[in-house]
């Protein structure tokens, strides 16, 4: 894969975390629990700098950052709230639902491009870590789920 490849590769996953920084920012004003809200705002923050260490990637490989949002996690966040007001079994119980699903998303989507960079790459390095704190919030939500 060359460089410019990787780099689209790489300016796909900023878009889809700075997607999540702005869901998690939404579903946090809307959760009833508060610890529920600390935890989507600390999420928030982590996809912030899980976008900016990409950008950090990029600017490594000689390429540039794209700006912009996705249509797909535009329309996510736009289910979130539909459902959210629709729901009769408590928003923080749709909201979780929710944000599993769009993590679940996000690792296959984290995956697809880990198997896209090159072994050994500083790239694919930062990707996986990043994969595994993804991964590691995507089990606590899923928790969080099955207690609500």
């Amino acid at each position: 894969m060359n460089n410019q490849d990787q780099v689209n590769k790489l300016n796909e996953l900023i878009t889809a975390n700075y997607d999540a920084e702005a869901g998690y920012k939404q579903v946090a004003d809307r959760a009833d629990n508060p610890e529920l809200r600390t935890q989507f705002n600390n999420y928030a923050q982590q996809r912030y700098d899980f976008g900016h260490e990409i950008k950090d990637e990029i600017a490594k490989l000689g390429g540039e950052v794209e700006k912009g949002s996705s249509v797909a996690a535009g329309l996510h966040r736009t289910w979130i709230a539909i459902k959210e007001t629709l729901s009769t079994d408590g928003d923080d119980e749709a909201i979780l639902e929710e944000v599993v699903r769009g993590e679940e998303h996000a690792l296959e989507h984290y995956n697809e491009v880990i198997n896209a960079l090159p072994v050994g790459s500083s790239a694919r390095s930062t990707v996986e870590v990043q994969r595994n704190k993804l991964n590691a919030a995507l089990e606590e939500m899923r928790l969080r789920e099955k207690m609500a």
